[in-house]
């Protein structure tokens, strides 16, 4: 019967460590009542406000006369982009501890790091989902420009 080494030991307790830590997170923000993961998901998007046929009203809520602005509403709507930046967050998170996981257990196991130079590549691959993200951020640097 073989016996299970010091590096098989370390990797199951990081990895039981790591799944405890995602679920004692998870069960934290379960219990705040000021944070819901449809509302982190969601964006501000300004509607106009209308009638029963579709019409624009005014701040009164009568039908929208000529030079008057119409009603708008601020409401929080799905936002697909933030869905999948949280997926592509989640599935590089499960890389990262896998693979650390794996260099974790050769280091231990045989004494040596293994190369990663070429794997680098695939995690700055990963930035390319936030990419929007930090377009838009760097953009809005220039807001104060617009008329």
């Amino acid at each position: 019967m073989a016996s299970i080494s010091f590096a098989e030991i370390l990797v199951a307790l990081v990895a039981i460590a790591v799944v405890v830590s995602m679920l004692l997170f998870y069960r934290s923000l379960r219990e705040a009542d000021t944070w819901s993961l449809t509302d982190a998901l969601s964006e501000d998007v300004v509607l106009t406000k209308t009638d029963d046929q579709g019409n624009p009203v005014d701040a009164s809520g009568n039908a929208l006369m000529a030079g008057t602005p119409p009603l708008t509403v601020t409401v929080m709507k799905a936002s697909s982009s933030r869905f999948i930046a949280m997926i592509g967050t989640v599935a590089i998170l499960m890389l990262y501890v896998g693979f650390g996981l794996a260099c974790l257990y050769r280091f231990t196991s045989m004494g040596v790091i293994p190369d990663m130079s070429q794997g680098s590549n695939f995690f700055y691959s990963g930035i390319v989902l936030f990419a929007p993200y930090l377009i838009n951020k760097f953009s809005s640097v220039f807001s104060i420009f617009k008329p």
